[in-house]
């Protein structure tokens, strides 16, 4: 760690923070159903001394830690949730729940989160305000209850700054990377079901093939990307299922297609949505039954005084400041930390990014890729941001 300045009572924490790590990555959970993690992550914060507040039906939590109730409140925010997937890391902390991963490496964001709470709260004297941790169930799902049933909870009363941090294996460990406005795209994962008629095969004019109707839409929207958006406003569009049809002589009677539409900017986000909507009702013109919904997030907006903090933290324990790197591009996946800086007061807010690979040690992987694997130096980083954060609150 000789490239970073970390606190000596903070490196005393090293196995600590590991242990964290290495324990909530054995039980990841799906999105909404955080049970056991969640259970763990309140284990430890009402141990070190925080004020837990739970809510029914949901496993996201609040810890504070609160030194004059009239004082302002800085909050961080650690996602729990995992992916649907095997994990392939094959170590001594391999998942112990079969076809749950943590691939998006939530399980360091918590650990992060963990062993900077448990460091502030005994040094709780240098705080000037009050700090609340924010541990947020379903990050990944759009269509499962995360950051926004947080927000209708109440996780922002109060809040006059709110972060976030997202690991980036690809990223050498300790790596910074942020930007001064957008962070992350408007994200919308839509579905969009085809009913049309059945019929055999020999006989096709006798139905409404689901399938061809399914394909042509596709075609549609590759053109309004193509033609219908500002070509300097970057959009992107994409199918990830197609299911139709179930024998092989017979014309499809129903179809079920889903996927992505991700912009850069609300202009373009409205363009393909009611592209979409003009697309559907072309096929009902066609003798189609054709729905389409969707749910998304919306994009993150990092607030430039926020930034700013956040760069001075991270300067303060990069001893290479070519590490930190400003105005970076934005990130063309989507994220809903953007509904707490939305419902925080002057929508005062930042996410940045931290990395968390080791090229000597072979680990640079992208985000979901199988297996994943991040440094466990990562943690005592990130921490010591967060730590100097949370101390120059309010100076």
């Amino acid at each position: 760690m000789q490239d970073f300045v970390i606190d000596s009572k903070l490196l005393a924490m090293k196995e600590l923070g590991e242990h964290f790590r290495h324990s909530l990555h054995k039980i990841p959970e799906v999105s909404g159903a955080e049970y056991k993690t969640s259970a763990f992550c309140q284990d430890v914060l009402k141990k070190a001394g925080f004020k837990i507040t739970t809510f029914e039906g949901y496993t996201g939590f609040l810890a504070d830690l609160d030194k004059d109730c009239n004082l302002p409140r800085i909050a961080i925010r650690a996602d729990m949730d995992a992916l649907e997937m095997n994990d392939l890391t094959n170590n001594e902390h391999t998942s112990t729940h079969k076809g749950l991963a943590h691939n998006c490496g939530h399980d360091l964001h918590m650990a992060i989160a963990l062993l900077s709470a448990c460091f502030i709260i005994q040094h709780k004297e240098k705080l000037s305000y009050n700090v609340r941790f924010i541990f947020q169930m379903a990050e990944e799902k759009a269509h499962i209850p995360g950051a926004n049933k947080m927000v209708e909870l109440g996780c922002m009363e109060g809040v006059n700054e709110v972060y976030a941090l997202h690991n980036d294996a690809s990223l050498e460990y300790g790596s910074v990377k942020i930007n001064n406005g957008i962070m992350s795209s408007f994200g919308t994962i839509w579905n969009l079901s085809i009913q049309g008629r059945a019929a055999h095969s020999s006989t096709p004019h006798k139905g409404l093939d689901a399938i061809y109707e399914g394909a042509r839409i596709l075609m549609d929207m590759e053109h309004i990307i193509a033609k219908k958006t500002d070509p300097f406003a970057p959009a992107v569009f994409s199918c990830g299922v197609f299911q139709g049809g179930s024998i092989p002589n017979g014309i499809a009677e129903s179809a079920l297609l889903k996927g992505t539409i991700r912009a850069m900017d609300g202009e373009t986000d409205e363009v393909l949505k009611n592209a979409f909507r003009e697309i559907e009702k072309q096929s009902e013109l066609r003798g189609f039954k054709t729905q389409f919904s969707y749910d998304g997030y919306p994009a993150i907006f990092n607030h430039a005084a926020c930034v700013q903090r956040l760069v001075e933290s991270a300067q303060k324990v990069l001893k290479n400041h070519n590490m930190l790197f400003q105005s970076c591009e934005p990130m063309s996946a989507s994220e809903d930390f953007s509904y707490m800086i939305e419902a925080c007061r002057d929508k005062k807010g930042a996410m940045y990014f931290l990395g968390s690979g080791n090229t000597q040690k072979g680990i640079c992987n992208y985000l979901h890729s199988n297996p994943y694997y991040v440094e466990d130096k990562a943690i005592l980083v990130g921490a010591q941001i967060w730590i100097n954060l949370i101390l120059s609150f309010g100076k």
